[in-house]
């Protein structure tokens, strides 16, 4: 039996022990990646749409690389009062899939930082909100069935969020995001030129999310303000107005979405941050995002929307992703969607309609359970406008096109999608 004065540092090291792993570093992250075959030789061919945003296209069964989000957070300082001090890093790894190693410094292979941030919470002074320096992603709002994140200020910046208003969960944010603002010369070993233009711009966003609406669910609102930092000739300010209404429907949750942007705000997600001259001209688009949930074994995402980007082009879509869950490992997805660019040019429409369907084996009920281990079927079929008159689905139009002059093509193949 061991005596008491030897199990006090025993438990001192014990106490100290559970104290580490309490601030212990977080690891969390996203990964997909697979094979496939397309119904021409060669391996599988995403086809996308241009004009159309996130994915081009809808996603499942089209995407042909490897991804993965690699996260990493870490709590630096806990104060006795609540008050935490957290640092968050994320790097993103894609890969063309092309062999056993791929260099992220060749072929096509990638590595780049997402998020390097920080962040103090639970401030007093902010009732209770937070306060943030770096990179980082912003409050993002996304269709997940296209990859589209049709709200979106992530980037370099600083904040206050979450500020609490004292009406229910009603809280306010506010952030400024620089993009571009280098002015000097960075040298070759950077692999960056020059930006002797001064290119840059300033991006202001406020947001009040949480505004209770009863049994009606919520409100989000939001503005935001580009100021053009530039000797670009042509560049222009921005404001955009936005509005997202969340409501509990059919066991999920219902979001109507709305917003209008004017000079370089094309949207809240497809500004120009380097002022790029040209199609600057503002946006309105509004959209309709549905995930249901009746009982535990049919769930599914309903989405429709329309933007026009003025002067430029008009987008619709509307598409929809079933899932029949059979048992809590294995399930049955579909998904069918259809997207149309109409330019102002006069040049024609130009059309994209995709059918998928993918025996998926899963961890547990839900849409959103993950991960996920698939076989998919993707069918694709596009008219003579998107295959002639705008580089076509793939970049330089029929001569390039691994599907010929045909109208339509079809991939298989077996992918991974996964968070955690």
């Amino acid at each position: 039996m061991l005596s008491r004065h030897k199990l006090v540092p025993l438990a001192a090291a014990a106490a100290a022990f559970f104290a580490t792993q309490a601030n212990a570093l977080e690891f969390h992250g996203y990964l997909r990646s697979g094979i496939g075959w397309s119904n021409q030789n060669g391996g599988a061919t995403c086809v996308t749409l241009p004009g159309v945003q996130g994915n081009g296209n809808f996603r499942l069964g089209n995407e042909c690389t490897t991804y993965s989000e690699l996260q990493f957070d870490q709590n630096v300082y806990d104060g006795k009062d609540g008050v935490k001090f957290d640092y968050h890093a994320m790097l993103g790894l894609q890969a063309q899939q092309q062999q056993d190693f791929e260099n992220i410094a060749q072929n096509g292979q990638q590595v780049a930082l997402r998020q390097n941030w920080v962040e103090a919470k639970n401030l007093p002074f902010l009732s209770g909100g937070s306060a943030w320096i770096g990179k980082r992603y912003y409050q993002r709002h996304d269709d997940h069935i296209t990859d589209f994140f049709y709200w979106d200020a992530s980037g370099p910046g600083a904040g206050i969020e979450h500020i609490k208003l004292g009406m229910g969960d009603a809280n306010a944010s506010f952030a400024i995001f620089r993009n571009n603002g280098f002015n000097g010369s960075p040298g070759p070993q950077l692999g960056i030129a020059a930006n002797l233009a001064n290119s840059a711009t300033t991006r202001f966003d406020f947001r009040v999310a949480g505004i209770g609406l009863g049994p009606a669910g919520s409100l989000e609102v939001g503005v935001q303000f580009n100021a053009k930092d530039t000797n670009v000739a042509g560049a222009t300010n921005g404001t955009g107005v936005t509005a997202e209404w969340s409501m509990p429907l059919l066991g999920g949750m219902n979001k109507l979405f709305a917003t209008h942007g004017t000079g370089s705000i094309n949207s809240p997600a497809i500004a120009y941050p380097n002022n790029t001259p040209g199609n600057q001209d503002g946006s309105w688009g509004i959209q309709d995002q549905l995930v249901w949930q009746v009982g535990s074994s049919f769930d599914g995402m309903l989405l429709a929307g329309h933007w026009d980007f003025k002067n430029n082009y008009k987008w619709d879509y509307l598409g929809a992703r079933p899932v029949w869950h059979f048992n809590d490992y294995f399930k049955l997805q579909a998904e069918l969607g259809t997207n149309a660019i109409k330019p102002n040019d006069g040049s024609g429409t130009r059309t994209l309609t995709k059918f998928a369907i993918a025996p998926t084996i899963v961890a547990g009920r839900g849409f959103w359970s993950r991960p996920e281990l698939r076989f998919y079927y993707a069918y694709n079929k596009w008219n003579s406008n998107a295959n002639n008159l705008w580089g076509g689905v793939t970049s330089g139009g029929p001569a390039n096109n691994p599907f010929g002059t045909n109208d339509h093509g079809s991939n298989y193949g077996f992918q991974v999608e996964a968070w955690w």
